[in-house]
């Protein structure tokens, strides 16, 4: 009996001392914030992606409809030259991984490549989706945008590289 009271009263001492222990608030490096938001970013676009697949909605007109939703934040009077510098600040900032490198431009047209576009898909599918998945919708979303600026948006990919061609109408 005895022996069941001071295993009993080391319980209570540790759980006493436990409970009495503060939290801090995390110190993120930057390095460790912008991988906290890369993540979710695309954690969130291919939870809402893998959610209409479910439903029946395809990877496109997953992408349009979200473009579709995007859209009124943006204002075809404010041109091709925004509308170019603004695609590629949000691109490069969706991923950080990547090395933008613009291959050829004129007013009318710009084609620039990203690098590790992939890279979430290297083991394979990623939150339930496939990183064909992610193009095509990608695709649908930039298309359904870039219309709405008067602008041709295409793109290809070769192994991660992302080639993206924006052209004024």
């Amino acid at each position: 009996m005895k022996i069941l009271t001071i295993i009993f009263a080391a319980l209570l001492s540790v759980s006493t001392v436990r409970a009495q222990e503060t939290f801090t608030v995390p110190l993120l490096t930057p390095e460790q914030e912008t991988e906290v938001l890369y993540n979710h970013v695309i954690a969130y676009f291919a939870a809402g992606l893998s959610m209409a697949k479910e439903k029946g909605v395809s990877p496109e007109a997953y992408g349009e409809y979200i473009g579709e939703q995007f859209k009124v934040f943006w204002e075809p009077e404010a041109g091709f030259l925004f509308f170019v510098n603004q695609i590629m600040f949000i691109l490069q900032g969706v991923n950080p991984y990547s090395e933008m490198e613009i291959k050829e431009q004129n007013e009318r047209m710009i084609r620039f490549t990203m690098s590790n576009m992939n890279k979430l898909f290297k083991q394979g599918p990623a939150y339930g989706i496939s990183y064909n998945d992610f193009l095509v919708c990608s695709d649908g979303l930039l298309k359904t945008v870039a219309n709405h600026m008067k602008t041709n948006f295409t793109y290809k990919d070769t192994n991660g590289l992302y080639e993206v061609t924006l052209t004024a109408k």
